[in-house]
């Protein structure tokens, strides 16, 4: 999946055979980022800037916890910063060069994605089990979460996120407090 930024492309792939240290892995990256070192990683994100044979910058960031793909929904960017969800954590690269700035655990399970919300300079991230709403340091605003996972539908709209959890219950959440609130009709 391709992105433009400015005047630099992002490329962003899954690696699911990608193995930490290794000199055989098909692909090789610059840097290599991991939540925690407990832990064998479950996702593998590459992500290259500029043109894939010759790139810029990569780095691939490997997620612990639950099992994530690359998406739409997988990379945010604020001119600064690269967002990256991965396993259950956001991973801040600076960009253009993908150094690491922070990497938080944003969620038990998994982080379905992470949104840059202009309006607030915040990011706002999609977890399975908590939506939150972190400053570009990586410090929590707010968490919240339901009564079940939340799997079946996010959106942000006007001061609230819109939610369906597994059970096709809808609820929305204030993005100013992060009170959640039952919302079916």
């Amino acid at each position: 999946m391709n992105h433009i930024y400015g005047n630099h492309e992002i490329s962003v792939r899954d690696e699911p055979t990608y193995s930490r240290n290794s000199t055989d892995n098909a692909r090789s990256y610059k840097h290599e980022y991991i939540r925690s070192e407990k832990y064998e990683h479950i996702s593998a994100h590459g992500i290259v800037v500029g043109d894939i044979d010759s790139p810029d910058s990569s780095a691939v960031v490997l997620g612990v916890g639950g099992t994530t793909t690359t998406s739409e929904n997988s990379i945010a960017h604020n001119n600064t910063t690269l967002y990256v969800a991965a396993g259950d954590a956001v991973f801040a690269l600076s960009f253009p060069s993908l150094n690491l700035k922070w990497c938080k655990k944003v969620d038990f399970a998994t982080c379905f994605g992470v949104y840059w919300h202009q309006d607030k300079s915040c990011i706002i991230t999609w977890g399975e089990l908590s939506v939150g709403c972190y400053d570009e340091n990586g410090s929590e605003i707010w968490s919240t979460s339901g009564p079940d996972i939340f799997t079946e539908g996010f959106e942000i709209d006007s001061g609230y996120i819109k939610l369906t959890d597994f059970n096709n219950e809808k609820h929305v959440v204030n993005l100013e407090t992060g009170e959640i609130s039952y919302a079916n009709t």
